[in-house]
C-alpha cells in the first residue's frame, strides 16, 4: 500500500513515526513552506519536515497544495492511501479522488463535535470533561466524513493544552495499526456523522487570547488551560502585557473574608507558589506561572519579587 502522509504541526509526529516503524510504504511526506518564526525570524521547518527528513523520507512543500503542478505531482506518486493530519491546508476534490482507498484524517476530537483547526484548545476553554480521537474518511466538506473509529478520552483535570495533545497524538499512533489493518483488509465500517449542532472550533485570534477577569474563575482557568504554551492567555499589570501559563482555581478559600469592595482582577492574597486574584463570580484564581514580555516564564513567587507585587494591586 503506497501512502501520502500530509501534516504540519508536532501534533503528527508521533502517527508518523509510527508508520515508520511500521514499516509502511511512506512515498512521499507533504509539509507546509518553511516559514520565519520565533523574535529573530529566522526561517523554521515544520516539525513533520524534520521528522521526515531525518527518516529519509521524499518531501513535498508546495505553497498551495490545490494548484495543477501540486495535484501533477501527487498523482505522479500514485497514493493508494492519504493519511492527513493537522496540515493547515483544505484539500480539493481533485485531491480527494486521487488514491484508490480514501484520504484518512486524524481528528482530535469527537466528530461532529469541535469541528475545525483547533479543536483541542476549543475543547479545553468550554470546560469539556471528555474528548478523543476520530478517524474518518475526507469528504469536500471541513471534517464531515463517515467515521471509520473513534475513541473517547477523558481529559485529566488541570491538564493544559500542550499535555492534552501529547496524551491525544500517542493515543492517535497507538490506534494507526488497528485503522490501516481494517483499509487494507477492507473489513471496516463506515459510520455517517449525526446530524447535529456542533460548536465550531476555529483558529484562536488574538481577541480570544485576551483574559477578562469579570468572566467566573473556572472560565478564566480554562482559557489559560486552552492556551497554554501557545498563544498563551495574557492579562495587563502596570501597563505590561504579561501572559499567564498555568493557573488554578482556589478550592478551599476563606469564605469569612468579604471580596464584595475589590473589582474583578484584583491581587487580594499573595504566598510563596500563587498570586490569588478576584474572578467576576467572586472566587478567586491561583496564578503560579507567568510569562512578562520580552521575558522568559517565572512562577509566582519570582513575578512577585521581580516586579514589587502588593496586594491591592490589580491585573486589567
Amino acid at each position: 500500500m503506497r501512502i501520502i502522509f500530509i501534516g504540519t504541526s508536532s501534533f503528527g509526529v508521533p502517527i508518523l513515526e509510527r508508520l515508520i516503524s511500521l514499516k509502511k510504504n511512506i512515498v512521499a511526506v507533504v509539509t507546509q513552506p518553511d516559514k520565519p518564526g520565533g523574535r529573530g525570524k529566522k526561517v523554521l521547518s515544520s516539525p513533520i519536515k524534520i521528522k521526515a527528513s531525518q527518516a529519509g523520507l521524499f518531501l513535498f512543500q508546495p505553497e498551495n497544495i490545490n494548484t495543477d503542478s501540486a495535484i501533477q505531482e501527487i498523482k505522479r506518486l500514485q497514493p493508494d492511501l492519504i493519511i492527513l493530519v493537522a496540515y493547515g491546508q483544505i484539500l480539493s476534490g481533485k485531491i480527494l479522488e486521487i488514491p484508490i482507498l480514501g484520504c484518512l484524517n486524524i481528528h482530535p476530537s469527537l466528530l461532529p463535535k469541535y469541528k475545525g483547526p483547533a479543536p483541542i484548545n476549543w475543547t479545553l476553554i468550554k470546560g469539556e470533561e471528555e474528548t478523543g480521537i476520530t478517524f474518518l474518511f475526507m469528504n469536500e466538506k471541513i471534517d464531515a466524513g463517515d467515521i471509520i473509529l473513534q475513541k473517547k478520552i477523558s481529559i485529566l483535570p488541570e491538564e493544559n493544552f500542550e499535555h492534552l495533545s501529547l496524551r491525544l497524538a500517542a493515543e492517535s499512533a497507538n490506534l494507526l495499526e488497528e485503522v490501516l489493518s481494517s483499509i487494507e483488509s477492507g473489513e471496516y465500517k463506515r459510520f455517517p456523522q449525526q446530524k447535529e449542532k456542533y460548536f465550531y472550533a476555529r483558529k484562536i485570534c488574538k481577541d480570544d487570547c485576551c483574559i477578562d477577569w469579570n468572566q467566573k474563575a473556572i472560565d478564566i482557568i480554562n482559557l489559560v488551560r486552552g492556551l497554554a504554551c501557545l498563544p498563551g492567555s495574557f492579562t495587563e499589570f502596570k501597563g505590561r502585557r504579561i501572559k499567564i501559563s498555568e493557573a488554578s482555581m482556589v478550592k478551599n478559600s476563606d469564605k469569612s473574608v468579604d471580596y464584595s469592595s475589590q473589582k474583578p482582577g484584583t491581587i487580594v492574597e499573595l504566598s510563596r507558589i500563587a498570586i490569588m486574584v478576584l474572578a467576576g463570580d467572586r472566587r478567586l484564581v491561583a496564578i503560579k506561572k507567568l510569562i512578562p514580555a520580552g521575558s522568559k516564564e517565572m512562577d509566582a513567587s519570582a513575578f512577585i519579587n521581580g516586579y514589587h507585587i502588593k496586594v491591592g494591586d490589580t491585573f486589567n
